[in-house]
């Protein structure tokens, strides 16, 4: 019996050997042969809506909102805007805004447009630390750009890392974001096919902390099964589209 054990180990033993001394032939090649360009969708991807249209439509479905900067419209008016309907106090006392870092923000004069309403970007750098946690969990807007949006779906993606806190756009109650039309696609699968093409995929995923996808307000029903707005994150979700072509 115990020759029987010991002659099976040798065996398996043998193999795995042998597999290893030839390890590029342990995978196959994935066939890709018939696959669609780009792939299908899980989900429909637009109508002959434009992608901005498309985003708007399936943005307010979920209860969020949408503003549009037009040719020649400030971007960085539009944010003092929308930040003054949230905060009517506004005109009256400083304001801080909890932000990714303005270089990461891609607006032209953001933080001058800001200072001169009053509004002031915080920027965690450590969260760790109780004052950070403290001075952040009092603020009512955040402020975030967007690593892509997609228009059939209404979602957004959110990457985090150095200038880019997570806590931007999870702890506030009002979350402001900020849609350049280069990061917006008709699908979620559109968006990896453009970073596979582009080689961006896989520096991506290893210089991000996380990948967090947001679609609409935060949203339950737990309870006696009445659905409620901003019970685990952001009440409010606006997205402010723009074009950085320029």
């Amino acid at each position: 019996m115990m020759g029987d054990v010991s002659t099976a180990r040798n065996h398996i033993l043998g193999r795995l050997r042998s597999l290893i001394g030839q390890r590029e032939q342990i995978f196959r090649q994935q066939a890709t042969t018939g696959l669609p360009d780009p792939p299908m969708t899980v989900f429909p991807p637009p109508d002959d809506k434009s992608l901005v249209e498309s985003f708007a439509i399936k943005l307010a479905e979920l209860a969020g909102s949408c503003d549009v900067v037009r040719a020649g419209e400030d971007v960085a008016e539009r944010i003092v805007k929308h930040v003054g309907k949230l905060l009517p106090e506004l005109e009256s006392e400083p304001t801080e805004i909890l932000s990714w870092a303005a270089d990461e923000l891609h607006v032209p004069r953001l933080e001058q447009t800001l200072a001169e309403a009053n509004i002031s970007l915080f920027v965690p750098d450590n969260l760790h630390d109780q004052n950070t946690r403290s001075r952040a969990s009092v603020l009512d807007v955040g402020l975030t750009a967007v690593e892509a949006a997609f228009a059939n779906t209404g979602s957004i993606a959110l990457t985090t890392g150095v200038g880019r806190s997570r806590a931007a756009g999870l702890l506030p109650l009002n979350h402001l974001a900020l849609v350049p039309l280069s990061r917006l696609y008709p699908t979620f699968e559109a968006w990896l096919w453009t970073l596979r093409q582009d080689g961006r995929l896989e520096a991506l995923l290893h210089d991000s902390g996380q990948l967090a996808f947001v679609t609409g307000p935060s949203k339950s029903a737990d309870i006696e099964l009445t659905l409620t707005l901003g019970v685990h994150g952001p009440k409010t979700v606006h997205a402010i589209v723009f074009d950085d072509s320029q």
